[in-house]
């Protein structure tokens, strides 16, 4: 397995002095693909570490070009819990469903950290949709369709006891989420000991639903994060198929093993190329965002019952 993910020979594909802005990190960019241009929305820190989205454009997937504004969020109809409190939002994923693009982000304030969801038609500014769920959520990611009708969501809330495992809910107007039940457990001892957790959206094969996934385990140096899978049944995703037994893909490049924060490969975006390649867009050490590439056979080839 630990050859199945080839990294880009260009990563870090966006570093801190690439953005044109004062910029101490740039990391855990959601991605997607309109036409031929390659878009990510990326979390950014400055050197006072707060947090915007950014987007940056492609037109190979590789070699990218920050806008030169950051992504504006419109709050004119988010609750008291955004408008008075939230103080960072950050991590967002793009989802692509029914042609419009809705972005899944995690919104943080001294009362906790919720889901936050949106939509773009230009990747500027993003529109306030709802705060699906409750506080103390994130790493949410809507799959690409409806199913039976409803819109479905993967999320990974925190236990009592501080680790996070995937939960999945439906909702059949984006407001209301119930339906609401765990799908993957973390495992002591293993690779995914601490915390489990959705990347991308996930992805339609033949085979299921594939969802790129990280893990969290600790080590006597702290948290090491790693990139496995997971696929879902088509037709009712609440039923787990299997799951890669171990990961597929840790830190082991420089620029993963050394940044803000040591060990932390962190998988946010995933785009199927004709060819069947996916290429699978990553943030690195919380410092950078990177590049690496998988066949999807070899990627379903992963999946044990």
């Amino acid at each position: 397995m630990k050859n199945i993910l080839k990294r880009c020979l260009k990563n870090p594909l966006i570093k801190p002095e690439d953005m044109p802005m004062d910029c101490f990190a740039v990391y855990n960019g959601g991605a997607v693909k309109v036409g031929n241009e390659y878009i990510v929305m990326l979390r950014v820190e400055n050197s006072s570490r707060r947090q915007f989205a950014w987007v940056a454009r492609s037109q190979d997937g590789i070699n990218f070009e920050p806008d030169p504004q950051p992504v504006r969020f419109t709050a004119e109809d988010m609750d008291s819990y955004n408008k008075n409190a939230c103080k960072s939002w950050y991590d967002p994923r793009i989802n692509a469903l029914e042609g419009k693009y809705y972005i899944t982000y995690a919104a943080s304030s001294e009362n906790g950290c919720r889901i936050g969801l949106g939509k773009t038609n230009d990747f500027k500014t993003v529109e306030h949709v709802s705060f699906p769920l409750h506080v103390s959520n994130r790493n949410a990611v809507l799959f690409p369709e409806k199913i039976n009708g409803k819109y479905l969501m993967l999320h990974r809330p925190l236990s009592s006891r501080g680790d996070g495992n995937i939960w999945i809910s439906d909702s059949a107007d984006f407001q209301y989420w119930g339906n609401t039940e765990l799908l993957v457990k973390c495992r002591s001892g293993l690779w995914d000991s601490l915390k489990i957790g959705a990347g991308p959206p996930p992805i339609k094969t033949n085979a299921g639903w594939l969802v790129i996934i990280h893990a969290v385990s600790g080590t006597c140096a702290g948290h090491y994060y790693t990139v496995g899978t997971l696929l879902l049944d088509l037709d009712n995703p609440y039923r787990v198929i299997g799951k890669s037994p171990g990961c597929i893909m840790r830190p082991e490049a420089e620029y993963e093993q050394t940044g803000f924060v040591p060990n932390v490969i962190f998988p946010t975006g995933a785009i199927l190329e004709s060819d069947q390649t996916l290429k699978i867009y990553y943030g690195a050490a919380d410092n950078y965002q990177c590049l690496a590439e998988a066949h999807l056979e070899d990627l379903l080839a992963t999946i044990k019952s």
